[in-house]
């Protein structure tokens, strides 16, 4: 990495810190002006764990947190980043304690993260795909996180639209038995369409999912006994193949979930939820395949900061 004849290269880091992830991608600035990736890594932390609206963090997560952004933070000073720009998502805009959260942050780290909207989420997540040849150019994404989900559409005029659907808390307020119940399925199911309508059903592009849930069900699809990026971004998956996922997930328990190529243990509990998001959407606008992107919001941030 920069070796460009003697040129002088930028570097810069971005975070995102998410309910069920915080995600560091470090990256390169070429004398093309081009973003060459030099570190892209995730960590589970759940911040988002137990979290409703006006409630406090969880103590365990937020030590965890805090644990994973010094790692962080010090991966890009042995790195030589110049700057880091991190936003937060869904857990600390519905917390109560955010603000000792970030003032933690700040104290221990210490960098201090932007809380951002999910307007915004959104406009970042669609920005890393409008960047990024391989996807398609005009395109509907949606990112199905840990707290929710966003969508975004890439026309005039733009459409962000966030969604109280995530991973992390569907799980916990649904699928409470392993494996899930009948019953808690269609219960999920239910509230996740009536919420689903929301959205409008008539889309024109093509289908971009980004973000842990979408990434994980390509590389599941792929089999894959380890994690690569190179292989998972730029995959299309059918909505016959997506509900196939959702099916083999629901009927097993968590114990042998955990076992499946492509599956990290840590996500293994919430993955039914995050995919029956991605498939009742697909089924919402009447997309029979989606895209499965590696970049995500973390990569939009980095060309809004520091490549605009």
């Amino acid at each position: 990495m920069g070796n460009y004849e003697g040129a002088i290269v930028a570097r810069y880091a971005t975070i995102d810190i998410g309910s069920n992830s915080i995600l560091l991608l470090i990256g390169e600035i070429t004398p093309q002006r081009s973003l060459e990736v030099v570190m892209d890594i995730a960590e589970t932390t759940r911040l988002g764990r137990g979290l409703q609206k006006g409630g406090r963090l969880n103590p365990r997560s937020v030590e965890q947190s805090i644990s994973v952004l010094k790692k962080f933070v010090a991966l890009c000073h042995q790195q030589g980043v110049q700057e880091i720009a991190a936003v937060a998502t869904h857990p600390l805009r519905i917390a109560s304690d955010s603000k000792e959260f970030l003032a933690l942050v700040q104290r221990e780290c210490p960098i201090l993260p932007r809380i951002i909207d999910g307007k915004e989420e959104a406009y970042l997540s669609l920005l890393a795909v409008q960047k990024d040849p391989l996807m398609p150019p005009e395109a509907w994404v949606i990112d199905a996180g840990g707290g929710s989900t966003e969508y975004s559409l890439s026309s005039l005029p733009l459409k962000t639209i966030s969604l109280p659907l995530g991973a992390v808390n569907l799980t916990e307020e649904f699928l409470r038995t392993d494996p899930p119940s009948q019953d808690e399925v269609i219960r999920l199911q239910k509230e996740i369409e009536k919420t689903l309508h929301r959205l409008p059903s008539n889309i024109g592009g093509e289908l971009v999912g980004i973000g842990g849930t979408a990434v994980t069900l390509g590389s599941i699809h792929l089999g894959l006994k380890k994690f690569d990026r190179r292989k998972i971004h730029g995959v299309q998956l059918s909505r016959g193949e997506i509900r196939a996922l959702v099916l083999r997930l629901l009927r097993i328990d968590l114990a042998v979930r955990k076992t499946i190529n492509g599956l990290p243990p840590q996500r293994a509990d919430i993955l039914p939820a995050g995919a029956m998001i991605i498939h009742a959407s697909m089924e919402r606008f009447a997309k029979e395949s989606i895209h499965i992107s590696c970049h995500g919001m973390r990569y939009g941030l980095f060309y809004q900061r520091f490549m605009s």
